[in-house]
């Protein structure tokens, strides 16, 4: 079944989204590197550039975007919803902790936005916190090939619950094994960027899936908005400890660049979620394609070096998304990714 335009779009809005986004993280690396910041400063200079920028341009478009008050979210909270009853029948015979329970659920109804951004929020800001962290340790290239493996998982596990255990479940495999030839094996490689990293896929994954959750609900464009100003309140007292004597202008001028390239990798992130309605199995598989693509941002702005086999690791992945773009897609599925928004 050949791969539709509707698939092929979303495909390019997504790898486009995180070749901005990991470039983002280059942009800051070098002020990291030489410890002129730390990784929460330059992730909290990022967000005081990109957060006001991200919300100026999301109210001047809010007529045309037509997203949901947040209030209004409309959440799939059915596996919750399941969770939560079974949990105040267990508590039945505790008063005291169903009478608090059900509290909760009375507020849960009301403000479900919470728990449906909330996800998001924390694997968003963990995600490029991490990122400036172990960006200094690890290879460019490797260390945002090992943040990729959880996302891909991710995608493997929906296809193997969905029993599509045939090429929706081969291709994300073939997208892991590139990412782990882009990792450095048998150099000696920092622990503590390995476990970044590692730490760094768990929250890709969860960024991914929570992603797509407020996409259903119609709040993603505000959930990363509130994402981005969490990050930025959450890193603000770092910034008293900024080197204001010297060095300013360039972190100003990075952080500008930074900022600027981390709201258009989210408005691509949202086009190929939200309008294009890009598959999660599939954003999961995708997702090899930025540290894939993003080898190039390491050479030209970091002066790192791309190895043959790192080569070979970038053409299994670039293969493996052509081959999902065009044996997936077809009517069927778009039709059912686009029953969910209705």
């Amino acid at each position: 079944m050949v791969g539709s335009l509707w698939l092929l779009a979303a495909t390019s809005a997504h790898i486009a989204g995180a070749i901005f986004q990991r470039t983002t993280t280059a942009v800051m690396q070098p002020l990291t590197a030489d410890h002129t910041l730390v990784a929460v400063q330059a992730t909290t200079v990022t967000y005081l550039f990109s957060a006001p920028l991200y919300w100026v341009l999301l109210m001047a478009g809010r007529r045309r975007l037509q997203e949901n008050r947040l209030l209004d979210a409309v959440p799939h909270t059915e596996r919750r919803d399941r969770i939560l009853s079974g949990l105040s029948h267990a508590l039945r015979r505790c008063p005291p902790a169903h009478k608090l329970l059900s509290r909760f659920i009375e507020k849960e109804k009301k403000h479900r936005w919470v728990l449906t951004v909330l996800p998001f929020l924390v694997g968003f800001v963990s995600a490029n916190l991490l990122a400036q962290f172990y960006v200094t340790r690890l290879p460019f290239s490797a260390g945002n090939a090992i943040t990729t493996l959880g996302p891909i998982t991710m995608a493997m596990v929906i296809a193997w619950r969905a029993d599509r255990k045939g090429l929706p479940l081969l291709l994300p495999l073939m997208s892991a094994v590139g990412a782990a030839l882009m990792i450095p094996w048998g150099q000696r490689i920092d622990l503590l960027g390995v476990l970044a990293a590692l730490a760094g896929a768990v929250s890709s994954a969860v960024m991914v899936s929570g992603g797509k959750a407020m996409a259903h609900a119609g709040i993603l464009l505000k959930g990363t908005g509130l994402s981005m100003v969490a990050g930025l309140l959450l890193g603000a007292p770092s910034l008293l400890w900024l080197p204001w004597s010297g060095g300013i202008g360039e972190i100003a001028i990075r952080g500008s660049i930074a900022g600027v390239l981390a709201v258009a990798g989210s408005a691509l992130y949202w086009l190929a979620q939200s309008p294009l309605h890009l598959p999660t199995r599939l954003a999961g598989a995708l997702s090899a394609n930025g540290p894939a693509l993003t080898s190039v941002v390491g050479l030209a702005l970091l002066g790192q070096e791309v190895v043959m086999i790192t080569m070979i690791g970038i053409a299994t992945i670039l293969v493996a998304s052509v081959l999902n773009a065009a044996l997936t897609g077809s009517k069927d599925e778009e039709a059912a990714e686009i029953a969910k928004y209705n």
